[in-house]
């Protein structure tokens, strides 16, 4: 048998007490409390615990002692948690309690499942005249879960309609009363409760997906819970998908990101960027529907703010909503839903995402690019500056620049076999190796044939190099940036190391 005592709480004492089954005592003595009408305290209620681990039982022994000068008629008895077990024994309500200092002894059973539980017995009396008194209750906490008691299982299960939760009591086990509660704005609440009987079918209860972002499954009158899940919106769930798709604001031609939860702002140039990726959804009415896949989150407009959130794992309704506008330029617009106002990169991308706007502008355009292939920078290794397509494509390729443009942008685009083609943004022309190979690079193709074919050899220091096909030299950042670049290197050294972002 293995006694606790409150007295003694160091963690060596604990972890004795728990992993070698030493034995201490554990007494706890509740305040006196006055009783009305009479003055002065009515009965002290102390108490020791001991451990049946067989039985998973925890044993208290009360002794109540009479504070007051009469005797004391027991006329009621509560013992807290009531639930799934517990039994009082040793006193009833009739019984009577002397004068002190002689005392009564009283002992409570309480089947365990978690720790940290405390255990209270509450006396009321009557004296000889029929006055009312109350005793102290007495309390106990105890610090750990005895034995290894049959815990209910529960099972979770995120469906179309919201969180299915099934709860069976395993055979060998005791009857017990769960609770299911959610974390709701107001707290934790309990949404439904049942019985549970051992060896019998599971009982289920469905949480809908407004309320399951936080779920706990406990014992009713049990403080604590044994377990916890959320819901998830299955992929079936959601409507028709329209395709992946990255988005380049046209305010600074950064992606739109959500690598920053909760808002997207246009804060990246990499096109690989992990938060880029959208995927679209037909929402019906010409309404779409977008999924951050980096967050498995649909954007939603805030109500309150207009900024623009990934932040729900479903269509709640409007907020979820946009309609796409197809601009003259080849640009798309967002407009939402909930407010009819257009997105915009707002503060020229310098903030985030916001639905705002009563008309399109440039700020309110954007430009859809399959994953991994839009407009990147080009990074010659030998100055670290940008690549630039000089006057706008009317001039060669030469890595000279310190800031990002719409000349320093290039889309590589995959060919196949291994063969790629360089394409210009600032003017959507592809990038020649001019005279097969003997004049500079120059953007100012408009298809692709055997002088725009390149191919990327990746380096041992995560670099690459472009190798033009035509006459199967390396692009050179010639004269370490300070001339154009031209495909005439049969090696690569640091003027032929690029990179993309």
């Amino acid at each position: 048998m293995i006694i606790y005592s409150p007295l003694v709480r160091t963690h060596r004492w604990i972890a004795a007490l728990v992993g070698a089954l030493a034995t201490a005592s554990i007494t706890v003595v509740g305040s006196p409390a006055t009783a009305a009408p009479a003055p002065g305290p009515a009965a002290t209620i102390t108490g020791t615990a001991a451990c049946d681990a067989d039985a998973s039982d925890w044993v208290i022994t009360w002794t109540i002692t009479n504070s007051a000068d009469v005797p004391l008629t027991v006329r009621s008895v509560s013992g807290l948690p009531t639930a799934p077990t517990h039994v009082v024994t040793g006193i009833a309500i009739g019984d009577v309690v002397p004068v002190g200092p002689a005392t009564v002894t009283a002992t409570s059973t309480l089947h365990s499942y978690l720790p940290d539980t405390t255990v209270t017995l509450g006396l009321g009396f009557l004296q000889p005249d029929g006055t009312p008194r109350v005793g102290s209750p007495g309390q106990l906490k105890l610090p750990a879960v005895c034995g290894e008691p049959v815990m209910p299982v529960a099972e979770f299960a995120s469906t179309c309609d919201g969180l299915v939760v099934n709860v069976a009591m395993p055979a060998g086990g005791y009857p017990v009363s769960v609770e299911v509660s959610a974390q709701l704005a107001a707290g934790w609440v309990t949404l439904a409760g049942f019985q549970v009987e051992p060896g019998a079918p599971a009982k289920a209860t469905t949480v809908i997906p407004a309320q399951a972002a936080s779920v706990r499954v406990g014992i009713a009158r049990v403080p604590g819970y044994f377990a916890a899940g959320n819901w998830v919106q299955p992929r079936n769930c959601r409507p028709p998908s329209i395709g992946t798709t990255q988005l380049l604001a046209s305010a600074n031609l950064n992606y739109v990101t959500a690598f920053y939860p909760p808002t997207l702002a246009a804060w990246t140039i990499d096109n690989d960027g992990p938060g880029n990726d959208f995927e679209f959804y037909d929402a019906g009415a010409g309404d779409v529907a977008i999924r951050s896949v980096f967050a498995d989150q649909f954007l939603t407009v805030n109500a309150a703010t207009g900024l623009i959130e990934a932040n729900t794992g479903r269509i709640l309704g409007d907020a979820q909503k946009f309609h796409l506008v197809t601009n003259a330029d080849g640009t798309i617009s967002l407009r939402a839903k909930i407010n009819d106002r257009y997105v915009t990169a707002e503060a020229a991308g310098k903030e985030p995402l916001v639905a705002n706007r009563t008309a399109v502008g440039p700020w309110e355009k954007f430009s859809r690019y399959a994953p991994g292939t839009g407009p990147e920078p080009i990074i010659a290794q030998v100055n670290n500056a940008f690549v630039t397509a000089e006057s706008a494509g009317k001039k060669p390729l030469i890595a000279n620049r310190g800031n990002l443009g719409l000349w320093e942008r290039f889309s590589i685009e995959d060919l196949g076999n291994g063969d790629v083609a360089i394409k210009s943004l600032v003017n959507g022309k592809y990038v020649c190796a001019e005279s097969a190979g003997r004049n500079p690079l120059i953007a100012n193709r408009a298809a692709v044939g055997p002088w725009e074919t390149f191919r990327i050899v990746e380096n041992a220091d995560y670099t690459i190099s472009f190798q033009a096909k035509i006459n199967g030299r390396y692009v050179t950042a010639e004269s370490a940036d300070r001339k154009p670049l031209i495909a005439n290197r049969t090696a690569i050294g640091p003027w032929e190391k690029f990179a993309t972002t």
